[in-house]
């Protein structure tokens, strides 16, 4: 099942979402991707209440660049209802190259690694994705490139994001996001990775 209730909670909320949210295949949200917004995008958040608890996202600004192994994406969500304008939710990952499912913040070898942002607001701050799945299709490398992602992700916060991501490549979005707007977030990520413990023989 696409949810189950040791990753995202009680099954009780989860079951008053709609029905091909959590009882399709994560592939199933991938046959989707290309039929409307660059990225759509549920977002539960637990410990929040009312509206604030289920929003569905929507965006265009959806990107990925290539980069030492990895494929980075970032999505910029606009307030919910939107699909452009200012964002206020920022998702950005970090996909081992040519790895069709990654695991997702895995304590050794290659992994997906990101985090989430609420760029302003009550709720603003960031959170690390600590675990899910992720599902990538392409490989090209050329400028008029794609990467078609889908995702079930589980943040540190106790929030969860399950869609689907279809970024077209620009390595001045990347660029400026890493090293102008977020250099300090971006550097943390890549250094948590580094620092994961390395596997000890016979286990």
């Amino acid at each position: 099942m696409l949810y189950n209730a040791g990753v995202f909670g009680a099954a009780s909320y989860l079951f008053r979402l709609p029905r091909w949210v959590w009882v399709g295949p994560l592939a199933g949200l991938m046959a989707m991707a290309g039929c409307g917004p660059a990225s759509s995008m549920h977002l539960l958040q637990p410990h929040l209440s009312g509206w604030q608890r289920h929003l569905h996202l929507t965006a265009e600004n959806a990107w990925w660049s290539p980069g030492h192994g990895v494929d980075r994406v970032l999505v910029e969500y606009p307030p919910p209802g939107a699909i452009t304008g200012r964002p206020l939710l920022l998702l950005y990952l970090r996909l081992p190259f040519g790895v069709a499912e990654p695991t997702v913040a895995a304590p050794t070898g290659p992994a997906a690694r990101g985090f989430f942002i609420q760029t302003r607001g009550e709720y603003a701050g960031l959170s690390t994705v600590v675990g899910g799945r992720v599902i990538v299709r392409g490989r090209s490398l050329s400028l008029g490139a794609k990467r078609e992602v889908a995702v079930e992700l589980k943040c540190e916060d106790g929030s969860a994001l399950v869609g689907t991501i279809e970024a077209r490549r620009d390595d001045w979005a990347l660029r400026q996001f890493e090293t102008q707007r977020r250099p300090v977030d971006v550097d943390m990520l890549i250094r948590a990775g580094k620092a994961a413990p390395a596997t000890r023989p016979g286990r």
